[in-house]
Protein backbone atom coordinates (compact mmCIF):
# COMPACT_ATOMS: atom_id res chain seq x y z
CA UNK A 1 0.00 0.00 0.00
CA UNK A 2 1.62 3.30 -0.97
CA UNK A 3 1.86 6.14 1.01
CA UNK A 4 -1.20 8.21 1.49
CA UNK A 5 -3.74 5.19 1.92
CA UNK A 6 -2.00 4.06 5.22
CA UNK A 7 -5.17 4.63 7.29
CA UNK A 8 -7.69 2.92 5.01
CA UNK A 9 -8.80 -0.66 6.55
CA UNK A 10 -10.24 -3.57 4.31
CA UNK A 11 -13.21 -4.83 5.44
CA UNK A 12 -10.86 -8.15 6.87
CA UNK A 13 -10.67 -5.69 9.82
CA UNK A 14 -14.72 -4.72 10.08
CA UNK A 15 -17.84 -6.94 9.72
CA UNK A 16 -20.05 -6.28 6.70
CA UNK A 17 -23.18 -6.81 6.18
CA UNK A 18 -25.29 -6.87 2.91
CA UNK A 19 -29.16 -6.69 1.86
CA UNK A 20 -30.26 -7.67 -0.92
CA UNK A 21 -33.94 -5.64 -2.63
CA UNK A 22 -35.62 -6.53 -5.65
CA UNK A 23 -38.11 -3.80 -7.66
CA UNK A 24 -40.13 -3.35 -10.58
CA UNK A 25 -39.49 -0.28 -13.20
CA UNK A 26 -41.50 0.14 -16.26
CA UNK A 27 -41.90 -3.49 -15.60
CA UNK A 28 -38.57 -4.88 -15.89
CA UNK A 29 -37.52 -6.59 -12.77
CA UNK A 30 -34.20 -5.78 -11.26
CA UNK A 31 -32.15 -5.86 -7.82
CA UNK A 32 -29.73 -3.85 -5.95
CA UNK A 33 -27.09 -5.09 -3.19
CA UNK A 34 -26.84 -2.52 -0.01
CA UNK A 35 -23.25 -3.41 1.94
CA UNK A 36 -22.57 -1.87 5.43
CA UNK A 37 -19.80 -1.99 7.30
CA UNK A 38 -20.67 -3.61 10.55
CA UNK A 39 -23.60 -2.69 12.90
CA UNK A 40 -24.08 0.63 15.59
CA UNK A 41 -24.42 3.94 15.60
CA UNK A 42 -20.69 4.43 13.29
CA UNK A 43 -22.23 3.35 10.19
CA UNK A 44 -25.91 2.80 10.44
CA UNK A 45 -28.46 0.15 9.31
CA UNK A 46 -31.66 0.27 8.06
CA UNK A 47 -34.33 2.65 9.13
CA UNK A 48 -38.01 2.29 9.38
CA UNK A 49 -39.85 1.53 5.82
CA UNK A 50 -36.53 -0.15 4.55
CA UNK A 51 -34.78 2.57 4.14
CA UNK A 52 -30.67 3.34 3.82
CA UNK A 53 -29.66 5.03 6.71
CA UNK A 54 -25.96 6.67 6.55
CA UNK A 55 -26.25 10.34 5.58
CA UNK A 56 -26.23 12.42 8.72
CA UNK A 57 -24.57 9.71 11.56
CA UNK A 58 -21.74 11.04 10.95
CA UNK A 59 -20.37 9.72 8.35
CA UNK A 60 -20.80 10.46 4.36
CA UNK A 61 -24.14 9.91 2.68
CA UNK A 62 -24.44 6.23 0.73
CA UNK A 63 -22.45 5.86 -2.50
CA UNK A 64 -24.36 4.32 -5.69
CA UNK A 65 -22.32 2.89 -7.39
CA UNK A 66 -22.94 2.29 -11.18
CA UNK A 67 -20.17 -0.29 -13.09
CA UNK A 68 -19.15 -1.15 -16.32
CA UNK A 69 -21.18 -2.64 -18.96
CA UNK A 70 -19.85 -6.31 -18.67
CA UNK A 71 -19.83 -5.77 -14.81
CA UNK A 72 -22.93 -7.06 -12.33
CA UNK A 73 -23.33 -5.64 -9.18
CA UNK A 74 -20.77 -8.52 -7.70
CA UNK A 75 -18.21 -7.22 -10.01
CA UNK A 76 -16.52 -4.75 -7.44
CA UNK A 77 -15.76 -6.85 -4.01
CA UNK A 78 -12.06 -4.87 -4.09
CA UNK A 79 -13.78 -1.79 -3.37
CA UNK A 80 -16.58 -3.06 -1.05
CA UNK A 81 -14.23 -3.91 1.66
CA UNK A 82 -12.58 -1.04 1.76
CA UNK A 83 -15.43 1.77 0.82
CA UNK A 84 -18.33 -0.29 3.05
CA UNK A 85 -16.82 0.05 6.42
CA UNK A 86 -17.20 3.88 6.10
CA UNK A 87 -19.96 4.31 3.73
CA UNK A 88 -23.24 2.45 2.96
CA UNK A 89 -23.08 1.12 -0.33
CA UNK A 90 -25.23 0.74 -3.22
CA UNK A 91 -24.67 -2.18 -5.87
CA UNK A 92 -27.20 -2.33 -9.13
CA UNK A 93 -28.27 -4.76 -11.68
CA UNK A 94 -29.98 -2.47 -13.69
CA UNK A 95 -32.57 -3.96 -16.13
CA UNK A 96 -29.94 -5.08 -18.96
CA UNK A 97 -27.36 -6.17 -16.41
CA UNK A 98 -26.86 -9.25 -14.02
CA UNK A 99 -29.99 -10.85 -13.17
CA UNK A 100 -32.05 -8.04 -14.33
CA UNK A 101 -34.04 -8.29 -17.04
CA UNK A 102 -33.30 -7.20 -20.65
CA UNK A 103 -33.76 -3.55 -21.75
CA UNK A 104 -35.45 -3.26 -24.75
CA UNK A 105 -32.64 -2.44 -27.34
CA UNK A 106 -33.58 0.59 -28.10
CA UNK A 107 -33.25 2.22 -24.85
CA UNK A 108 -30.51 4.25 -24.37
CA UNK A 109 -28.71 5.93 -21.30
CA UNK A 110 -31.76 8.43 -20.50
CA UNK A 111 -34.11 5.24 -19.66
CA UNK A 112 -31.52 3.57 -17.11
CA UNK A 113 -30.65 7.27 -15.46
CA UNK A 114 -34.48 6.74 -15.21
CA UNK A 115 -34.59 3.79 -13.58
CA UNK A 116 -31.64 4.75 -10.98
CA UNK A 117 -33.61 7.41 -9.96
CA UNK A 118 -36.41 4.87 -9.45
CA UNK A 119 -33.92 2.81 -7.55
CA UNK A 120 -33.06 6.20 -4.74
CA UNK A 121 -37.24 6.56 -4.82
CA UNK A 122 -37.91 3.10 -3.90
CA UNK A 123 -34.98 2.82 -1.33
CA UNK A 124 -36.28 6.20 0.41
CA UNK A 125 -32.70 7.81 -0.55
CA UNK A 126 -33.27 11.50 -0.95
CA UNK A 127 -29.71 12.14 -1.32
CA UNK A 128 -26.64 10.12 -2.16
CA UNK A 129 -22.97 10.23 -3.87
CA UNK A 130 -22.75 8.45 -7.15
CA UNK A 131 -19.44 6.95 -8.80
CA UNK A 132 -20.33 6.03 -12.60
CA UNK A 133 -17.48 4.19 -14.15
CA UNK A 134 -16.80 3.57 -17.81
CA UNK A 135 -20.50 2.26 -18.77
CA UNK A 136 -21.96 3.67 -15.73
CA UNK A 137 -20.24 7.33 -16.34
CA UNK A 138 -23.17 8.30 -19.13
CA UNK A 139 -25.78 7.66 -16.54
CA UNK A 140 -24.11 8.86 -13.27
CA UNK A 141 -23.58 12.26 -15.53
CA UNK A 142 -27.35 12.12 -16.10
CA UNK A 143 -28.19 11.80 -13.14
CA UNK A 144 -26.40 15.20 -11.48
CA UNK A 145 -27.98 16.88 -14.47
CA UNK A 146 -31.53 16.36 -13.90
CA UNK A 147 -31.08 15.88 -10.31
CA UNK A 148 -28.30 17.75 -8.73
CA UNK A 149 -30.36 18.15 -5.56
CA UNK A 150 -30.18 14.11 -4.75
CA UNK A 151 -26.59 14.41 -5.52
CA UNK A 152 -24.12 15.13 -3.19
CA UNK A 153 -21.16 14.42 -4.75
CA UNK A 154 -20.35 12.88 -8.44
CA UNK A 155 -18.23 10.55 -9.45
CA UNK A 156 -16.77 9.52 -12.95
CA UNK A 157 -14.13 6.99 -13.70
CA UNK A 158 -13.27 6.32 -17.17
CA UNK A 159 -15.56 8.81 -18.91
CA UNK A 160 -15.94 10.49 -22.28
CA UNK A 161 -17.73 12.09 -24.76
CA UNK A 162 -17.86 9.42 -27.64
CA UNK A 163 -15.74 6.30 -27.66
CA UNK A 164 -13.54 6.58 -30.84
CA UNK A 165 -10.42 5.43 -32.68
CA UNK A 166 -9.97 1.84 -32.66
CA UNK A 167 -12.17 0.74 -29.48
CA UNK A 168 -15.00 2.29 -31.83
CA UNK A 169 -14.22 -0.03 -34.36
CA UNK A 170 -14.05 -2.71 -32.08
CA UNK A 171 -17.32 -2.13 -30.56
CA UNK A 172 -19.16 -1.86 -33.98
CA UNK A 173 -16.94 -5.47 -34.94
CA UNK A 174 -17.80 -6.72 -31.56
CA UNK A 175 -21.51 -6.37 -31.60
CA UNK A 176 -21.74 -7.20 -35.26
CA UNK A 177 -20.40 -10.28 -34.82
CA UNK A 178 -22.18 -10.61 -31.65
CA UNK A 179 -25.66 -10.43 -32.66
CA UNK A 180 -24.86 -12.70 -35.91
CA UNK A 181 -23.82 -15.67 -34.06
CA UNK A 182 -25.33 -17.87 -31.85
CA UNK A 183 -24.77 -21.67 -29.82
CA UNK A 184 -23.75 -24.39 -32.12
CA UNK A 185 -24.53 -27.92 -30.53
CA UNK A 186 -22.87 -28.23 -27.51
CA UNK A 187 -21.17 -25.12 -26.96
CA UNK A 188 -22.68 -23.07 -24.17
CA UNK A 189 -20.27 -20.53 -24.01
CA UNK A 190 -19.00 -17.69 -26.66
CA UNK A 191 -15.66 -18.37 -25.71
CA UNK A 192 -16.05 -22.18 -27.35
CA UNK A 193 -17.56 -20.36 -30.74
CA UNK A 194 -14.03 -18.34 -32.11
CA UNK A 195 -11.30 -20.19 -30.09
CA UNK A 196 -10.96 -16.79 -27.77
CA UNK A 197 -10.65 -14.48 -30.00
CA UNK A 198 -13.36 -12.16 -28.80
CA UNK A 199 -11.70 -12.62 -25.32
CA UNK A 200 -8.70 -11.38 -26.84
CA UNK A 201 -9.57 -8.61 -28.17
CA UNK A 202 -11.54 -7.52 -25.37
CA UNK A 203 -9.01 -7.58 -23.23
CA UNK A 204 -6.84 -5.27 -25.31
CA UNK A 205 -9.07 -2.81 -25.53
CA UNK A 206 -9.65 -2.88 -21.93
CA UNK A 207 -6.03 -2.88 -20.94
CA UNK A 208 -3.19 -1.34 -21.79
CA UNK A 209 -0.78 -3.62 -23.03
CA UNK A 210 1.77 -1.55 -24.76
CA UNK A 211 2.57 -0.02 -21.45
CA UNK A 212 2.10 -3.05 -19.50
CA UNK A 213 5.65 -3.02 -17.68
CA UNK A 214 4.43 0.54 -16.51
CA UNK A 215 1.14 -0.48 -15.15
CA UNK A 216 1.04 -2.56 -11.71
CA UNK A 217 -0.48 -5.66 -12.23
CA UNK A 218 -1.25 -5.74 -15.49
CA UNK A 219 -0.52 -9.36 -16.59
CA UNK A 220 -2.50 -10.77 -14.05
CA UNK A 221 -5.84 -8.37 -14.88
CA UNK A 222 -5.31 -9.31 -18.16
CA UNK A 223 -5.34 -13.04 -17.54
CA UNK A 224 -8.63 -11.97 -15.32
CA UNK A 225 -10.27 -10.36 -17.93
CA UNK A 226 -9.64 -12.97 -20.33
CA UNK A 227 -11.17 -15.96 -18.25
CA UNK A 228 -14.42 -13.96 -17.12
CA UNK A 229 -14.71 -13.14 -21.18
CA UNK A 230 -14.06 -16.22 -22.18
CA UNK A 231 -17.04 -17.69 -19.52
CA UNK A 232 -19.38 -15.21 -20.93
CA UNK A 233 -22.94 -16.86 -21.91
CA UNK A 234 -24.89 -15.92 -25.01
CA UNK A 235 -27.29 -14.69 -23.43
CA UNK A 236 -24.54 -12.24 -21.98
CA UNK A 237 -23.11 -11.72 -25.57
CA UNK A 238 -26.25 -10.71 -26.44
CA UNK A 239 -26.58 -8.27 -23.56
CA UNK A 240 -23.01 -7.19 -24.58
CA UNK A 241 -23.82 -6.38 -28.04
CA UNK A 242 -26.36 -4.30 -26.60
CA UNK A 243 -24.49 -1.93 -24.39
CA UNK A 244 -21.85 -2.19 -27.29
CA UNK A 245 -24.62 -0.37 -29.48
CA UNK A 246 -25.33 1.90 -26.59
CA UNK A 247 -21.73 3.46 -26.47
CA UNK A 248 -21.25 3.92 -29.65
CA UNK A 249 -23.92 6.32 -29.70
CA UNK A 250 -22.63 9.89 -30.62
CA UNK A 251 -22.99 11.48 -27.93
CA UNK A 252 -22.44 9.87 -24.31
CA UNK A 253 -22.22 13.13 -21.91
CA UNK A 254 -25.66 15.50 -22.80
CA UNK A 255 -25.08 18.77 -23.35
CA UNK A 256 -25.85 21.92 -20.91
CA UNK A 257 -23.52 20.34 -18.44
CA UNK A 258 -23.71 20.38 -14.50
CA UNK A 259 -23.92 22.83 -11.50
CA UNK A 260 -23.84 22.97 -8.20
CA UNK A 261 -22.43 19.20 -7.50
CA UNK A 262 -19.28 18.61 -6.08
CA UNK A 263 -17.19 16.47 -9.01
CA UNK A 264 -13.99 14.44 -9.29
CA UNK A 265 -12.94 12.88 -12.50
CA UNK A 266 -10.40 10.43 -12.24
CA UNK A 267 -9.02 7.40 -14.73
CA UNK A 268 -5.40 5.60 -14.71
CA UNK A 269 -2.65 7.69 -16.45
CA UNK A 270 -2.18 4.71 -18.93
CA UNK A 271 -6.15 4.47 -19.69
CA UNK A 272 -6.49 3.79 -23.89
CA UNK A 273 -9.89 3.42 -23.75
CA UNK A 274 -10.88 6.40 -22.46
CA UNK A 275 -8.09 8.49 -22.86
CA UNK A 276 -6.76 11.03 -19.69
CA UNK A 277 -7.31 14.04 -22.45
CA UNK A 278 -11.57 12.57 -22.85
CA UNK A 279 -11.63 12.10 -19.28
CA UNK A 280 -10.55 16.05 -19.16
CA UNK A 281 -13.22 16.79 -21.65
CA UNK A 282 -16.19 15.74 -19.48
CA UNK A 283 -14.61 16.83 -16.24
CA UNK A 284 -14.62 21.09 -18.27
CA UNK A 285 -18.50 20.28 -18.45
CA UNK A 286 -19.10 20.04 -14.83
CA UNK A 287 -18.66 23.69 -13.07
CA UNK A 288 -15.77 23.21 -10.70
CA UNK A 289 -14.43 19.72 -10.96
CA UNK A 290 -11.16 18.14 -10.48
CA UNK A 291 -9.13 15.51 -12.67
CA UNK A 292 -7.29 12.71 -11.44
CA UNK A 293 -4.93 10.33 -12.71
CA UNK A 294 -3.91 7.66 -10.89
CA UNK A 295 -0.43 6.69 -11.92
CA UNK A 296 0.47 3.19 -12.47
CA UNK A 297 -3.08 2.61 -13.92
CA UNK A 298 -5.04 2.46 -16.96
CA UNK A 299 -8.77 2.03 -17.87
CA UNK A 300 -8.91 -0.67 -15.15
CA UNK A 301 -7.10 0.96 -12.02
CA UNK A 302 -9.96 -0.51 -10.07
CA UNK A 303 -8.20 -3.62 -10.25
CA UNK A 304 -4.90 -2.33 -10.66
CA UNK A 305 -4.41 0.05 -7.77
CA UNK A 306 -7.52 -1.27 -5.77
CA UNK A 307 -6.69 0.12 -2.51
CA UNK A 308 -5.31 3.89 -3.94
CA UNK A 309 -8.37 3.58 -5.77
CA UNK A 310 -10.79 2.69 -2.56
CA UNK A 311 -8.48 5.60 -1.04
CA UNK A 312 -9.32 8.15 -3.32
CA UNK A 313 -12.98 8.09 -3.53
CA UNK A 314 -13.04 8.19 -0.02
CA UNK A 315 -11.14 11.09 0.32
CA UNK A 316 -13.48 12.84 -1.96
CA UNK A 317 -16.38 11.83 -0.11
CA UNK A 318 -15.35 13.04 3.03
CA UNK A 319 -14.10 16.15 1.44
CA UNK A 320 -10.32 15.90 2.33
CA UNK A 321 -7.13 17.27 0.49
CA UNK A 322 -6.63 15.79 -2.74
CA UNK A 323 -3.55 17.14 -3.69
CA UNK A 324 0.17 15.64 -2.77
CA UNK A 325 -1.18 12.27 -2.83
CA UNK A 326 2.18 9.63 -3.84
CA UNK A 327 -0.51 7.62 -6.15
CA UNK A 328 -1.68 10.48 -8.43
CA UNK A 329 -1.49 13.88 -10.02
CA UNK A 330 -4.48 16.34 -9.75
CA UNK A 331 -5.21 18.54 -12.24
CA UNK A 332 -8.31 22.07 -11.83
CA UNK A 333 -10.15 21.97 -14.99
CA UNK A 334 -10.99 24.83 -16.50
CA UNK A 335 -15.13 24.99 -17.03
CA UNK A 336 -15.93 25.08 -20.53
CA UNK A 337 -19.35 26.26 -22.07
Amino acid sequence: MTQGTAGLLPAAAWELTEERREMTWRGLRYACRIVRGGAGPRHGGTGAGGRVAGAGLGGPEPLLLLGGALQDMYAWPRLERYVAPYAPLVLVDLPGSGDADDLPAHEGFDALADAALHLLDVLGLPRVNVLGASYGAPIAYRLAQRRPGRVARLLLAGATHQVSGPMRAFLREAADHLERSGPTAGEALVGCADDGTYADRLVRHLVNTRAQERVRQSAAVQRLLRRQALRTTWRQARRHAACHRRVLAPRLIPPGGVEGVPALVFTGEYDLTTTPEQNGAVAATVAGSRLVLIREADHMAHLECDAEYADLVLRFLRDEPLDGLSYCDTYEVPARR
